[in-house]
């Protein structure tokens, strides 16, 4: 199972320190931002692209379901309540599970398990990732063309298509996403650093560090490739950046 990236979504910082130190166990989740309403919410789930919420139903703002109608997030979802009456509704709108306040150790390793095991699940009926020496097709003006793996150095997203930028200076526009293309590439060589951007690691000339976030420089691409600020942990601690 590839490991998920969380974001905590509570609007007592308290609580989500408390809850991130208890994450930190449980190596199969990545906690890759926090947020403390909805407003903030919504930008964190945009920028960052989690697959997994912890979700505090009552927010300063509002609740967690107005935040879920307004963000349309399409990945999964635990609440977080001190209220056991909203446990029902949570339940109706599709949550994974839901933590009652205060969370116990026990409760949230329960939690966890179901949804490790959701999810290794999920991955056997999955379609393989491709292979860093495979082909894959790509159609461009009615012509078909094979492509290496290892020769893609960059896509970015353009609203429902992706370009993919090749070794060599070709560009193709495909019809899909890039959260296809994330979940198809082999992830010890490609990453995605933004919302709208996967590169290929192999292909980093440079990166110039900004604060929190940074620019990577790739081969033969002449624009720097932003990390947002969400994922510059994640490539720091995987990748290259000490």
């Amino acid at each position: 199972m590839r490991r998920l990236t969380a974001l905590i979504i509570d609007d007592e910082r308290l609580a989500r320190l408390n809850l991130r130190k208890m994450l930190d166990v449980y190596s199969e989740i990545e906690v890759i931002g926090e947020a403390s309403g909805i407003e903030t919410g919504i930008k964190a789930i945009r920028d960052l692209n989690p697959d997994l919420l912890f979700l505090d139903i009552k927010l300063s703002d509002g609740t967690g379901f107005d935040l879920l109608n307004k963000a349309e997030f399409k990945g999964k979802v635990i609440f977080q309540t001190a209220y056991d009456e909203y446990a029902c509704r949570a339940f109706e709108i599709n949550a994974l599970d839901y933590l009652l306040k205060p969370i116990t150790k026990e409760r949230l390793k329960k939690v966890i398990t179901n949804l490790i095991s959701s999810e290794n699940e999920k991955t056997v009926r999955n379609i393989q990732r491709f292979r860093y020496d495979d082909r894959i097709m790509i159609e461009k003006k009615k012509n078909i063309h094979f492509i290496k793996v290892e020769n893609i150095i960059y896509i970015k997203a353009e609203r429902e298509y992706t370009t993919l930028f090749e070794k060599g200076g070709n560009e193709y526009l495909v019809l899909k996403s890039i959260g296809d293309w994330q979940k198809e590439l082999p992830d010890e060589h490609f990453a995605r650093v933004h919302r709208n951007s996967i590169i290929n690691f192999n292909y980093i000339e440079r990166s110039e560090r900004f604060g929190n976030t940074a620019n990577i420089f790739l081969i033969s691409i002449p624009e720097p490739i932003s990390i947002s600020r969400g994922y510059y942990k994640l490539i720091k601690s995987r990748y290259f950046y000490k």
